[in-house]
């Protein structure tokens, strides 16, 4: 997995540098969030994360449709409690989705499709925490945000 976090920051960045040298800019992506506080830009949070030294969680989720990620964005996700963890640690929040009923553009799709090809999704939700180079893989977290927060706080140094 570090070798395809690595990987995944090496791309982007590769990507980015040749299109500054050209004075091209990767279009933003403008489609709507779900989810307050995050972004579905992965670009523009790579970017970020890796110039600010910031961490990253980018969560794979079917949005409209699956039972568990509306139940990591009810209980942990929308919480007041993990918003502060997220505000205090300076997180970027990465949403990448596959939604069945909501119309994206082919840009996004193609990106998250992309991304989930890279880091092998099998299911949903499935939540990535990446800082410094060094990720690890979460989903849901029995417990609410104090649990989850102290399982990524055991495992990643946030």
């Amino acid at each position: 997995m570090k070798k395809l976090i690595i990987s995944l920051f090496v791309f982007f960045g590769f990507t980015i540098s040749i299109l500054a040298q050209e004075n091209k800019e990767i279009p933003a992506i403008t489609d709507p969030v779900t989810k307050e506080g995050w972004t579905n830009d992965a670009n523009y949070a790579i970017k970020t994360a890796q110039d600010e030294k910031r961490p990253i969680i980018m969560d794979f989720t079917g949005s409209d449709w699956c039972g568990w990620c509306k139940k990591i964005d009810r209980e942990i996700f929308d919480t007041p409690e993990f918003k502060k963890w997220v505000k205090e640690n300076n997180i970027i929040l990465l949403e990448l989705d596959f939604p069945k009923g909501v119309k994206q553009s082919d840009q996004l799709r193609a990106q998250n499709y992309y991304l989930a090809q890279e880091y092998k999704i099998q299911g949903y939700p499935t939540i990535f925490i990446v800082k410094d180079g060094k990720g690890i893989q979460m989903g849901y977290q029995k417990g609410g945000p104090e649990a989850w927060i102290k399982a990524v706080e055991a495992q990643l140094d946030i």
